[in-house]
């Protein structure tokens, strides 16, 4: 099966009652409010093109799957579910799309990614791998655009 990213828009006021605890986030996130895009397991590789780095970075381009505020953070759950607000969807998207597609795929360094263990391959030199990886980044792009348009929040989580 493997771990599957995810990002779902969310209404600023449906954030806010998961932020206080008006809403269950379990099952927010099993429901089907909110526009939800799944990224398989293309987010690590996302990531690393993205920052250089399988694990850290800053700015609104590790937001984009990697930032935000834990909403569970204290609990022993096997998802850990991070929010963005509205204004970081607004900067994710801003950063993003100074980003092209082309520019991305400069960061590909399959070598390093294989020495830094980023999820899924277990070697980044073969054939089809970048592509993957690639595959998923317009539809992210798109999802942060049209949840920064709609002024809303991002649920990022792997599961």
């Amino acid at each position: 099966m493997g771990m599957i990213g995810y990002l779902r828009r969310i209404p600023e006021q449906s954030l806010s009652s998961l932020i206080h605890g008006g809403l269950d986030l379990y099952a927010y996130i099993q429901g089907d409010e909110g526009e939800e895009l799944d990224l398989d397991k293309a987010w690590h590789g996302l990531q690393y093109l993205l920052c250089g780095d399988a694990w850290s970075g800053e700015g609104p381009l590790f937001d984009a799957l990697m930032g935000g505020k834990a909403l569970n953070e204290d609990e022993q759950e096997d998802i850990i579910v991070r929010y963005l607000t509205p204004d970081e969807v607004r900067e994710v998207s801003s950063a993003l799309e100074s980003v092209s597609e082309p520019d991305l795929a400069k960061g590909f360094e399959p070598d390093d990614m294989n020495e830094a263990g980023v999820y899924p391959s277990a070697d980044w030199n073969e054939a089809g791998e970048l592509d993957y990886v690639l595959g998923y980044y317009e539809p992210m792009r798109a999802h942060y655009r049209a949840a920064a348009a709609a002024g809303e929040g991002m649920l990022i989580y792997v599961s």
